[in-house]
Order: C-alpha cells, then sequence, then structure tokens
C-alpha cells in the first residue's frame, strides 16, 4: 500500500502509473485497492483524480488497437481531507465526515491500510513571523504532542520552533503511519534538516527510527 498525503495535483501517483514499475499483471489490483492519495484544497482534488485516472486508463491500452482493456474504473483512493487531522478524532472531521459519507468510507478503508510507502511533497509553513501574517499555523494536539516527545526531546537546541514546521511534522506523521512492519518514506523537502542547529532532535529521531537513509542533496533551501 501506497500513499501521497499531500498530492497536489497527483504527480507522484501519476508518475508511478507510467514508470513501470507496477508490473501490467498487478496494475489494476493496485489501483482499485492499493494506491491512496489525500488532498485538502478541492480543485487539486479533482484535478489529482482525472489525473491518476488517465494514467491508469492510458498503461492499460491495448498497442496494437489503442482501446482501454477494461471500462472506466474511478479512482477510489483518493481522499478529500487534512492528513493531519486522520490522527486527531476531533469534532471538525467528524462533521467533514458526516457531510461527505463516501469521503468518510474512503478515510476508514485508508486508516485500515497497511501502509509500506509514503512518498510526496510535504507542505512547508513554520508559521507566522508577526501579528499581522495571518499564517499561524494550525494546531493538531496528537502530532503535536508526538513532536514534542521526540524531536525536540532529543534536542540540545534553545528554540526548537523549527521542528513544528508542517514539512517536518509530515516526517512525524509518516513515520507513526507505516505499517508496523516497517516501510519507506521519501519526501522532496527542503534541507534546513540536514545540518540546523535547532534540527538536532529530528536527526537523531531518524537515525533511531530507521535502518537506512538516503539524501539527495542538491545543495537548496527551498
Amino acid at each position: 500500500h501506497i500513499l501521497d498525503p499531500f498530492t497536489g495535483t497527483g504527480t507522484f501517483i501519476t508518475r508511478l502509473l507510467q514508470s513501470g514499475l507496477i508490473p501490467e499483471k498487478d496494475l489494476e489490483r493496485k489501483y482499485r485497492h492499493e494506491l491512496h492519495a489525500n488532498e485538502i484544497v478541492l480543485l487539486a482534488y479533482y484535478i489529482a483524480a482525472v489525473n491518476i485516472e488517465n494514467a491508469f486508463h492510458d498503461a492499460t491500452l491495448d498497442p496494437d488497437d489503442g482501446i482501454g482493456k477494461e471500462k472506466y474504473i474511478p479512482f477510489d483512493g483518493i481522499v478529500l481531507t487534512d492528513t493531519f487531522q486522520l490522527g486527531e478524532n476531533d469534532a471538525s472531521e467528524k462533521m467533514f465526515s458526516e457531510m461527505f459519507p463516501q469521503n468518510s468510507d474512503r478515510v476508514e478503508r485508508q486508516k485500515k491500510a497497511p501502509l509500506r510507502v509514503i512518498i510526496g511533497n510535504p507542505p512547508y509553513s513554520v508559521g507566522q513571523k508577526n501579528a499581522n501574517d495571518n499564517a499561524q499555523n494550525q494546531k493538531y494536539n496528537v502530532l503535536d504532542s508526538r513532536v514534542e516527545i521526540t524531536y525536540a526531546r532529543d534536542s540540545k537546541a534553545t528554540s526548537v520552533k523549527a521542528l513544528y514546521d508542517s514539512y517536518i511534522k509530515a516526517f512525524r506523521w509518516s513515520s507513526d503511519r507505516l505499517d508496523e512492519n516497517g516501510g519507506i518514506i521519501a519526501f522532496v523537502s527542503n534541507g534546513a534538516w540536514l545540518d540546523g542547529n535547532g534540527m538536532d532532535g529530528f536527526r537523531k529521531s531518524l537515525e533511531k527510527e530507521f535502518s537506512s537513509i538516503y539524501v539527495f542533496n542538491l545543495r537548496g533551501n527551498q
């Protein structure tokens, strides 16, 4: 089971379907049951669904006549949700589920999935710099407490504010969400965590929690 928790317009799942990494005999099963994507912005959600469905359709075309082997199959693995909210169990998530029952069914199915791979490009936001920014991070009590007792507790820095950046929270959420037998996280992120003083606890936690860490450092920090 593979999840892109911040799918945007579905690029990562689309490219996976186009890559040839999934054997043809497994493609429909993966598409129907084992690929998952989350998006909170409604327009991006619809674009992602179309992109992923088109990629699957193209991947199942008969090379001789260009006709799809199967009739149109919608992508039921995409969920309209705030990924970080999934583990919070608060009233807003309950209200959202009641308004969109089909979406709620997809949420529950994803929650039960034994995720082995989590891929994507997490959002970046460390919060507002001053009161006029109107960019204060949303509070996620469960997730923030997990950051506090892992990344922050292991830090020797005087300020650990950077550990509450959304992209760092994405690592924490994903590490906790992986199947109990382990798995892989592959994210595109900025490079501040590589050598930032306030990120020492994050680096220590990664070393403890993962057996292997590969970094493609493009020397940027954006």
